[in-house]
């Protein structure tokens, strides 16, 4: 560790000629010791690629085609003060982004300059809440309660404090910004309110998320499996007990299953997720186009998905490992939706005491039914559970086998997400869009594992 710090400081101080050696030289030293020390970690650096440019942060993860490559500049590095343990910790934050899908995650949301600066602290602090020796200005889940004001558990998935942020940025009003300037030791002050307010990049800010939009959205299926099969690889090389030591979140993340080619139904059901705006909200960062002269009034932008239910059929077909593999797809996509998103299991009754809410992790998923399927018992309970608000959107995910009609008593988007081909989907004239999941590689790869 000494001898790291002595490396940072021997580059703080070399021409900009003699960095970019000097920080291979770094990085090296870098894996190798975090592969005698910290074997999970070192395992997945070493799986990055690594390239050197001159950017603005010292590192960061970027997009590629077919995977995702470490980048450090070494001007930047060079300016950081950082020691050797704290240098060591911002590898860790990067590899936890990339473990928990981070930058495929939240690339959309980070291309909206008003969810920018939200993405980056939500991420952050999920990454950072795991990590020790950070940097003095590294965000965790404490800076966030001390901007929102109210209490922030630790330790959550980046989605719960991404929907925290926007919930606490929604209720700020111009009068509320010019009472946060007047008070400087409020919260984090002047400086860090306004910059969440108003989407400004912070400027400690140490590992950069722009290379997180690099990528194209065709491109995610084949980064995901790469990112899979470094997981994968990472586990196999760990002992029982290498992995014992790891925070039950990164354990949940080796548990995975390489798929042998890109999946394509979780693009599918993006595509429409975007085609249906549910309503409008009030916006205090945009002008009011009916009276623009009244600064005080809101302007409005299209709302997404308020409330999305998630119906799970438990009739025996589909084991747990299956549900918890399509429950993990959907919460990714559905990330990019400030939604609050609970899901229900059902078979010939929708049972309610079972239900959960979910915030970017899946628990463990135990069976509770297991009996014949009714669909009309969703539709028939869809008016007691959504309690007629707009922006509603229900989610089913079964396999297909049911009655062969259903009445939608509510005017609200369906999607039938089926474990089946279509041409077996046993209802007729089904409202919504079907999309049928059967040749999902990793779902074939799971159905076999319990054959």
């Amino acid at each position: 560790m000494v001898n790291l710090s002595g490396r940072l400081t021997r580059l703080s101080r070399l021409p900009a000629n003699q960095q970019a050696l000097a920080t291979r030289e770094l990085i090296q030293m870098s894996d190798m010791y975090l592969l005698q020390h910290d074997p999970f970690y070192g395992r997945v650096l070493s799986q990055l690629a690594v390239t050197l440019q001159d950017r603005p942060t010292p590192l960061g993860l970027r997009a590629r085609e077919t995977d995702w490559q470490l980048v450090v500049s070494p001007r930047a590095l060079a300016q950081t003060a950082w020691t050797g343990a704290q240098w060591l910790a911002m590898l860790r934050h990067v590899v936890l982004h990339l473990v928990w899908d981070h930058p495929d995650r939240y690339a959309a949301a980070l291309r909206s300059p008003q969810q920018a600066s939200l993405v980056r602290w939500a991420t952050d602090a999920a990454v950072n809440d795991y990590l020790d020796d950070l940097p003095a200005d590294a965000v965790t889940s404490r800076t966030l309660q001390q901007v929102i004001g109210h209490p922030v558990a630790a330790q959550q998935d980046s989605a719960v404090y991404w929907q925290a942020l926007r919930h606490w940025r929604a209720t700020q009003t111009p009068t509320t910004t010019a009472t946060s300037r007047t008070a400087p030791t409020q919260r984090l002050g002047d400086q860090a309110v306004d910059q969440l307010a108003t989407a400004t990049p912070q400027p400690g800010q140490r590992d950069g998320h722009l290379g997180w939009q690099a990528g194209q959205l065709s491109d995610q299926a084949q980064r995901e499996q790469w990112r899979q099969q470094v997981l994968a690889t990472t586990a196999t090389a760990l002992s029982a007990k290498q992995r014992g030591t790891l925070p039950g979140q990164v354990q949940a993340a080796l548990t995975v299953t390489p798929a042998d080619h890109p999946l394509n139904w979780q693009g599918l059901l993006q595509r429409q997720l975007g085609r249906v705006p549910a309503g409008r909200q009030p916006a205090y960062g945009r002008f009011n186009r009916r009276q623009p002269q009244r600064m005080e009034l809101p302007g409005q932008t299209v709302q997404t998905w308020q409330n999305i239910r998630i119906f799970v059929d438990e009739s025996g077909s589909m084991g747990n490992q299956e549900i918890a593999y399509l429950l993990s797809q959907l919460t990714r996509l559905l990330a990019l939706y400030p939604a609050s998103i609970r899901v229900y299991p059902f078979d010939t009754v929708v049972h309610d005491h079972q239900s959960f809410t979910l915030n970017g992790r899946v628990p463990d998923v135990t069976r509770v039914g297991g009996g014949g399927t009714i669909f009309q018992a969703i539709f028939d309970a869809l008016p007691r559970l959504l309690g007629g608000q707009p922006g509603q959107l229900a989610i089913l995910l079964t396999d297909g086998y049911g009655e062969d009609r259903v009445t939608c008593p509510l005017p609200l988007d369906v999607i039938w997400l089926l474990t089946s081909p279509v041409a077996q989907f046993s209802v007729h004239h089904a409202p919504g869009r079907v999309i049928s999941l059967a040749a999902d590689p990793q779902l074939q790869a799971l159905r076999g594992n319990l054959t």
